[in-house]
Parts: structure tokens; C-alpha cells; sequence
């Protein structure tokens, strides 16, 4: 079953340069044969009656909200595979900074004024343990990196991937694409976005992917700060 999984995501990730993009919003005529990759997360993200990413309300600072997207707050921890997550948000944020959960002491903390998207730089976060992304020095969401396990395992298939998708000279963002898949399969969906953020030179379709995730994703946690709801 890993390896028919395997074998459709690097099939998927070969064919995934024929994305058609409109403006706004991804659309993937319905009598399309082969959905790409990219309009298979977005749809994942999207098209259900509740998203599957859950942003929370970040505070705000003078020159306005924060929506802090990744890691989420779903009911339970959002579980992460990276020891070394991306932390992804839209609004004005000085600083970010993580500890360990139940600790008021910052294990690393970071300048962000000049961005909207950081991968953590510290040292490699621990399986099984809980730790919380702050913001601001005030708002926290937490977080558990996956317990070992799990993790190796997840490893060994992503490497397997990679390898794949390498022999058929598939370019990074189609191996990025496909190993974001591999984990929206799987439901860890701040790994999707670490995927989709990895890509240095990102297609135009990636970036305006990027640019939508943020929107769609912020809307009406920016509506109902600015409601005061």
C-alpha cells in the first residue's frame, strides 16, 4: 500500500507543470484527467466544509493583526514532523520564539519584522515532546514533534520519494510537491506548508498558491479581529 501510495505521488509529481491557474483562486476543470499535485492540496485545503488548518488570532500590534497560520490549533496538538518547522503567519510580528510547553524561558527567538515566514534555525526539536511557536512575546499556539517511530518511518518513505522522483529528473518543486502530498495524505499539515514554502525559486503557479493559502486561510480570522468577535 506505501509503495502504490508512493508510485501515484511521483507520477502525480512528473505530471504536476500543467496546473492551470485563474485568477483568485485555483480551478481544476472538472474533465481533466490528471489533477496536478498542487490543485490536489489546495482542494484538500479549500474545498471541505472546514478547512483542515485552523489559524488563531495572534494579537495585535499598531500596525495591525496577526493571523498566525502554522503550526494551527486544531482540538488536539497539531503533531509535526520537522524537528525544524516552518512558522508561517500574515501581520505585523517583531519576534518569534519557542519553548518548551509549561516553560516561560525562550529556547530560540528570532527577529521577524521583515517577514511573514520563518524555519526554525535552533537546535533540532525532540520526538514526542510539546513546545509552543510565540509570538510578540504574548500569543502561543502549541505544538508536538511526532514521536521517533513515527518519524523514522515517515523518513525512509520521504527519502524514497525523493529518490524516485530524482531518477525521472523531476525539478525541486515537483519533489517538494509531491513529498506535500505525501504528507496532506497523512493530515500533517504543517509539514504541507513547510513543502510548499521549501522551494527557493518558486513557479509563478507556487507563488500565487502561496499567496492564496495566506489569504483564504486569514480572512476571517482578520474579519473577526478587526469585529472585535
Amino acid at each position: 500500500m506505501r509503495n502504490l501510495l508512493i508510485s501515484t505521488l511521483v507520477l502525480s509529481a512528473v505530471a504536476s507543470t500543467s496546473l492551470a491557474v485563474l485568477p483568485k483562486e485555483f480551478v481544476l476543470a472538472e474533465n481533466t484527467k490528471d489533477s496536478s499535485l498542487l490543485v490536489s492540496i489546495y482542494r484538500n485545503l479549500f474545498k471541505k466544509k472546514e478547512p483542515p488548518i485552523k489559524p488563531r488570532n495572534g494579537g495585535s500590534r499598531p500596525t495591525g493583526p496577526v493571523c498566525m497560520i502554522s503550526p494551527d490549533v486544531p482540538s488536539v496538538y497539531r503533531k509535526v514532523w520537522s524537528d525544524r518547522p516552518l512558522f508561517l503567519w500574515q501581520g505585523y510580528v517583531s519576534t518569534i520564539a519557542v519553548r518548551h510547553q509549561g516553560s516561560n524561558i525562550n529556547s530560540w527567538i528570532h527577529p521577524a519584522s521583515h517577514t511573514q515566514n520563518i524555519t526554525y534555525t535552533g537546535e533540532p526539536l525532540q520526538p514526542g515532546q510539546v513546545y509552543q511557536w510565540v509570538v510578540n512575546g504574548g500569543q502561543f499556539i502549541p505544538f508536538q514533534v511526532m514521536e521517533k517511530q513515527e518519524r523514522d518511518r515517515i523518513s525512509s518513505e520521504l527519502q524514497n520519494i525523493e529518490k524516485q522522483l530524482q531518477s525521472t529528473g523531476a525539478n525541486t518543486e515537483a519533489i517538494a510537491l509531491a513529498k506535500a502530498n505525501y504528507f496532506a495524505e497523512k493530515n500533517l499539515w504543517s509539514d504541507v506548508l513547510q513543502q510548499v514554502y521549501s522551494v527557493p525559486e518558486p513557479s509563478a503557479e507556487l507563488t500565487t498558491f502561496r499567496q492564496d493559502i495566506v489569504h483564504n486561510l486569514c480572512k476571517p480570522v482578520i474579519a473577526n479581529q478587526v469585529s472585535g468577535n
